[in-house]
């Protein structure tokens, strides 16, 4: 790096783009673009001499939340001091919370000797005077957000009170009404399904065999069956493997058992935001539904409905009841199929045992052994084995007496302290070939500028060099992460000493030991050939 490079400032480019923005752009008007506001950006790092070192760009984003993907990773990158500018086309762009504006602008940056530019209504962190207006700022884009959150919350009730149905997809069994997009007509082939589940669970069937009767009959499940018709549809709450292999869930079935919907009951308004500036949704008690009934034709008649639920009702309560007396699964979430990564699901009581079960591949179980083998294993065997290693480490630390330095040895697995080392050349492999990109991105950038290249020319570039580098950062990024999870025992070591006192004298496993012990644990399928019917057992430690 020349002289002139070392005294420039190094400046990073944030843009953003939100739904109002694409509604604005589709209007004509091409000015808050991602590419508008990049040339924008650029020209201005350029003609102030100051160096680009990177550029963040969040496509569909809204400016209240702080939790965007580029943002964060501006952030991260910040606390590294990879910068000491930032430039945005406006304070808006970057954000239009008041609280973290003056988290940002006012607390975070200046500790790490950041400056904030806003190219467009003047906002700079350099003029002391200027923070008045900052504030003021911030304060209007607030209330903006304030005033349309509740306009739209005042819109949408109104319009549910009048019984439109203001979903993006009509619940299985119906479809939008082509006449008019707030009502649903039934769709006779997902209803007759509706009326089959309903039937089966009525003749005695479980919901679990009801699920086993509508896969082999080659019924698609709702998620699939909408995607089919041409519908954009995602199911947020379906597990992956559910889609791809056109599994009727469990949940699926309770859920559709479960819903009014079915006998002409229109319900909207279950959830609210907890404010205009969260994302988080909390549940509404029943009474504050917004509940239109006889809004639509019934699937399902009502007193069929009714006697279905009173049979969940009564099921729940023997389920409840015939649980008890078993162990507690103190290992719910953690242990997964080492071959396909799902998660392994209790299946079945041991033989000649009263509290013993084993544990089996969902996806095993699910697909009947198709998509992948059942690597079935006592729970009881997994428990002997976690609760004894988890002693051994207990009892390490207590015996340690203040050896610190020992102890991490003794639990750093596989050899870290090599497998460091060559993280680390692998990360400075990659930061060589980044700060090479970077330079070259700079030349890029001043020889448009300079109009030695054609436009043409240098977006195709700087499409090759942005793709590039992204894989490099990405890669870099990983890697440091890989090194920061092995240091992390080195550096926590006295906190997992204390958090280990806690359970000098504990005999049983528990919910709260497993979670602060374990992340994973992998099993794997018992070899065909071992006649000692071993099986390998992979625990992947928080530390």
């Amino acid at each position: 790096m020349s002289k002139m490079e070392d005294k420039m400032d190094k400046a990073a480019l944030y843009l953003r783009l939100s739904k109002e923005d694409v509604d604005k752009i589709n209007k004509g008007d091409d000015s808050e673009s991602i590419v508008n506001q990049r040339l924008l950006l650029t020209d201005y790092a350029v003609s102030h001499d100051m160096q680009i070192v990177d550029v963040y760009s969040d496509d569909d984003y809204s400016g209240l939340y702080d939790d965007r993907p580029e943002f964060d990773r501006l952030i991260k990158d910040a606390k590294l001091g990879k910068y000491n500018v930032v430039i945005a086309k406006t304070q808006s762009r970057f954000t239009r919370n008041m609280e973290h504006m003056e988290k940002y602008l006012h607390h975070d940056f200046p500790l790490l000797g950041i400056r904030f530019i806003g190219v467009i209504d003047g906002v700079d962190t350099l003029n002391a005077n200027n923070k008045k207006s900052r504030q003021i700022n911030g304060l209007v884009n607030e209330w903006y957000c304030e005033d349309l959150s509740n306009n739209i919350r005042s819109v949408f009730k109104q319009k549910m009170k009048a019984g439109q149905f203001l979903g993006s997809f009509a619940p299985y069994g119906y479809e939008k009404d082509p006449d008019d997009k707030h009502k649903f007509i039934i769709d006779e082939y997902a209803a007759n399904v509706v009326r089959k589940i309903y039937d089966l669970y009525l003749q005695g069937y479980s919901t679990k065999a009801i699920s086993h009767m509508l896969e082999d009959e080659h019924i698609d499940n709702p998620t699939v069956y909408k995607q089919k018709k041409g519908l954009q549809y995602q199911n947020r709450q379906a597990d992956e493997f559910s889609i791809k292999y056109n599994f009727w869930s469990i949940t699926t079935i309770n859920r559709i058992l479960r819903n009014e919907t079915y006998i002409g009951k229109l319900e909207q308004g279950t959830c609210e935001k907890v404010s205009y500036k969260d994302k988080k949704v909390v549940a509404l008690p029943k009474e504050k539904w917004i509940v239109i009934d006889n809004h639509h034709e019934a699937i399902i008649d009502k007193e069929l409905f009714y006697k279905v639920q009173k049979m969940r009702k009564s099921r729940r309560i023997v389920n409840v009841n015939q649980e008890s007396g078993k162990k507690t699964h103190v290992f719910s979430g953690k242990l997964k199929c080492a071959t396909c990564g799902h998660t392994m699901i209790k299946s079945g009581i041991v033989r000649g045992t009263n509290n013993d079960w084993y544990m089996r591949c969902q996806l095993a179980n699910k697909s009947r052994g198709k998509e992948c083998t059942s690597h079935n294993i006592r729970y009881s065997k997994i428990y002997e084995i976690v609760l004894k290693r988890i002693k051994a480490i207990v009892r390490s630390v207590l015996e340690s007496n203040g050896n610190t330095e020992k102890l991490a040895a003794e639990l750093m697995l596989n050899d870290n302290k090599k497998q460091i080392q060559q993280y680390r050349k692998e990360q400075q492999k990659a930061e060589e070939h980044i700060n090479e990109i970077t330079q070259s991105l700079k030349l890029l950038y001043q020889d448009r500028v300079n109009k030695e290249i054609s436009d043409e020319m240098f977006f195709k570039l700087k499409e090759n060099f942005d793709n590039e580098l992204v894989e490099l950062q990405k890669t870099s990024l990983e890697t440091v992460q890989k090194i920061q999870k092995i240091e992390e025992l080195i550096q926590s070591k006295d906190s997992i000493i204390q958090s280990v006192q806690r359970y000098a004298d504990f005999s049983e496993l528990t919910h709260e030991i497993v979670n602060d012990f374990i992340d994973y644990i992998e099993i794997d399928e018992r070899k065909q050939n071992d006649s000692s019917e071993e099986q390998r057992i992979i625990i992947h430690w928080n530390f």
